[in-house]
């Protein structure tokens, strides 16, 4: 009888996994066409996805205006930003976020490093001093963290990035948005 058992109790123990995964998907899709429903109004069609940690939206409007948003997961890359990461700052996690409206795009990283703050916005700093020719640069800091902003009137775009003293070493946040084709 022990012999059957355990190959029983794996099989039942399976079952129930994938029974909590095939409910877990119906209650995410059950959520999905909520959101959906409540976004398609006034002529407007709306397609959700809440799988990979995230939430990922797409609307067009009855004029044919689409919008897309990725909020917690968007992978953004330091290109795309248009500023490197911090050295050895690691992502933090669930906390990127992608908007496109049109021909305006708006990204959001949020970073972590054992670096102290001061030291972090330096490095910023030095950043965007390097490419602040013929654009507008403000640096505001304080004893817990720099908040570093570049408007590029012309181009219509900008990068903020904010630094803040954390427990342990700086929270960073980098904001790029722009207008148009980049």
């Amino acid at each position: 009888m022990s012999r059957h058992a355990l190959p029983v109790s794996v099989a039942i123990a399976i079952s129930l996994g994938a029974c909590c995964k095939v409910q877990e998907k119906a209650a995410e899709k059950a959520m999905e066409k909520t959101i959906e429903s409540s976004l398609s109004k006034d002529g407007k069609q709306a397609k959700v996805n809440l799988s990979d940690g995230g939430v990922k939206v797409s609307t067009t409007d009855a004029s044919g205006k689409s919008t897309q948003m990725e909020l917690g997961n968007a992978k953004i890359s330091e290109t795309e930003l248009g500023l490197p990461f911090y050295p050895g700052s690691q992502p933090t996690e669930g906390a990127s976020m992608r908007i496109v409206n049109g021909a305006s795009t708006s990204m959001q990283v949020s970073l972590h490093s054992d670096d102290a703050h001061d030291k972090v916005a330096a490095f910023y700093r030095d950043r965007l001093k390097a490419m602040a020719e013929g654009k507008q640069l403000m640096d505001m800091s304080s004893n817990d963290g720099s908040s570093l902003t570049l408007v590029d009137d012309k181009a219509k775009s900008s990068l903020q990035v904010n630094v803040s003293k954390a427990e342990k070493g700086s929270d960073i946040a980098i904001t790029a948005s722009h207008e148009g084709a980049k």
